[in-house]
């Protein structure tokens, strides 16, 4: 009996927008009919690369003679089928290079997966986390087991990929989805149309909601030609001076006791600015109904300045751009340089809880003009004994290697409280992790409480830190610097972290707050 070869394929569903190859494929490869059967089944196209030597060879040069003659191609394919009323592209080799960008639906191959595989069969999963320092990572299990077992995080994970086996092994013996579905299987080329067809039905099918509804929350907008679109929108507004919902930050953590302040220009005397602002950025141009997406991609910067003038942090204007976008009936945000659809549901969610949160009422000044961090909280202090600082007295407590701050200020009131300059999504969800971490430690571990409080000035001292702690006597307050004058908004990621940080804490028995400083001209 003849052995069944198995084919891998990569399988791509084309926007239904598209009929004509030519707006699917680039122009520059050999087209062939495929006819399968006598009937005229799809299109291939192929580009043949220029013959190279492969990258190991030069580290052989001047020790091996005659491998010169050693050349390598890469070979790259697409089958274009329609079938069911669509086009899918088929891809081999480096066949999706051929495809324009934008050409093919989003997540078609993750919902195929999804609604075909055993939940309880799943062997990895690749995954987002908003806002981490290592944001990919590709979790394997060492058997096939449940997703509930990959420990995500159903608000802040995003799922890139899972790889499962499906129910029903015609469709395959494993399938992979991202965009694309990747499948192996005993397949020839006279049974494609068919299982084509089938996993449309497949893509097509909402179980996957049932079972993971926490997936469409948010997702990554991944197609170029929706991206140009939601670039073209903030680029009009931009030009118009409609700054509603968006705003530039900070977008990623810094010391902040080293920044003086900001500017716009990479020369050492332009304006500077103890924030950035969109308005100061747009009222620096000498033409801002004339502003691109692509000059704040490539052009104009940020530049955050020592009190020598050093420009020792910069980033494209871009990468500091937030925005909030309505589009054809559907929320987006802008967030470090990348677009993510929000589903409405749960944007309104994410918003009540932020809303529901208490505004602190600790009497915490504003901060000065030109005022770093580090100041204010020595200032704070040093000026109302109700307040002990506790900025950068590091707890080498559990593990001397990665000392913790315990907070910033610590009030008689037993309002622990935690205090950051306004800034990007990724700087303030670390900033309510940090309180999670500190609030966790404080309350559950004696030996954390005590390193504490030696830490603490008598005043402020826990008089028993042995004995186990009652969180429902203490606050945990989240201070944000800033010099806007309305009311305290943070980026939507944020208060997605924000609001889980709240629900631990609560669950611990803690009191969240939060509340705005500030900044006096």
């Amino acid at each position: 009996m003849a052995r069944v070869t198995q084919r891998t394929l990569t399988i791509y569903l084309v926007d239904k927008a598209l009929a004509d190859a030519q707006t699917i494929v680039r122009a520059g490869s050999e087209h062939h009919k495929v006819v399968v059967n006598g009937r005229r089944m799809g299109d291939l196209f192929v580009k043949v690369g220029h013959p190279h030597p492969p990258p190991w060879v030069s580290f052989f040069s001047g020790a091996v003679d005659n491998l010169a003659s050693v050349q390598g191609t890469s070979t790259s394919a697409v089958l274009l089928v329609q079938t069911g009323g669509r086009n899918f592209a088929i891809a081999f080799g480096f066949g999706r290079a051929l495809l324009h960008p934008g050409v093919t639906d989003d997540r078609f191959g993750l919902k195929v997966t999804l609604n075909a595989v055993d939940p309880a069969q799943i062997r990895s999963v690749d995954r987002e986390t908003l806002d981490s320092p290592a944001p990919h990572s590709q979790i394997q299990a060492r058997v096939a087991a449940n997703i509930s077992e990959f420990g995500l995080n159903v608000d802040q994970d995003l799922l890139r990929a899972v790889t499962g086996i499906p129910r029903d092994q015609t469709l395959g013996k494993r399938l992979t989805g991202k965009d694309a579905l990747r499948t192996t299987g005993p397949f020839t080329l006279d049974t494609i149309p068919g299982l084509l067809r089938r996993y449309l039905a497949e893509s097509q099918k909402t179980e996957y909601r049932r079972k993971f509804p926490w997936l469409d929350h948010i997702q990554e907008v991944r197609n170029a030609v929706l991206r140009e679109s939601l670039d073209g929108i903030v680029q009009e507004k931009l030009r118009q001076g409609e700054f509603d919902r968006m705003w530039l930050a900070v977008p990623e953590r810094i010391e902040w006791q080293n920044v003086d302040g900001f500017s716009y220009r990479s020369r050492e005397n332009a304006a500077q600015h103890p924030d950035i602002h969109l308005r100061t950025f747009v009222d620096g141009l000498r033409d801002p109904a004339t502003i691109t997406i692509e000059a704040i991609k490539s052009r104009h910067r940020v530049y955050a300045r020592s009190d020598n003038g050093d420009a020792i942090y910069e980033w494209p204007v871009y990468h500091c751009l937030y925005a909030e976008i309505e589009h054809n009936g559907k929320q987006y945000l802008l967030n470090n340089s990348t677009w993510y659809q929000v589903d409405t549901a749960f944007r309104d969610r994410i918003e009540n809880s932020f809303r529901r949160i208490p505004r602190a009422t600790c009497a915490l000044p504003n901060a000065e003009e030109d005022e770093i961090e580090r100041q204010y909280n020595r200032r704070v202090a040093e000026s109302n004994g109700a307040y002990a600082l506790m900025d950068r007295n590091l707890i080498r407590y559990p593990d001397p290697r990665n000392p913790i701050e315990f907070c910033d200020l610590y009030s008689a009131d037993q309002e622990i409280i935690h205090i950051k300059p306004y800034a990007g999504s990724s700087t303030l969800s670390h900033l309510f992790a940090q309180g999670v971490t500190s609030g966790t430690l404080f309350a559950h571990d004696a030996g954390f409480r005590r390193a504490v409080n030696e830490k603490l000035p008598a005043t402020h001292r826990l008089l028993h830190p042995q004995q186990p702690l009652a969180p429902k006597a203490y606050s945990v307050v989240y201070a944000i610097i800033s010099g806007s004058l309305h009311p305290l908004t943070i980026p939507f990621f944020s208060k997605v972290t924000l609001n889980g940080a709240a629900r631990t804490l609560r669950g611990i028995g803690y009191s969240v707050q939060i509340t705005k400083i500030g900044i006096d001209a």
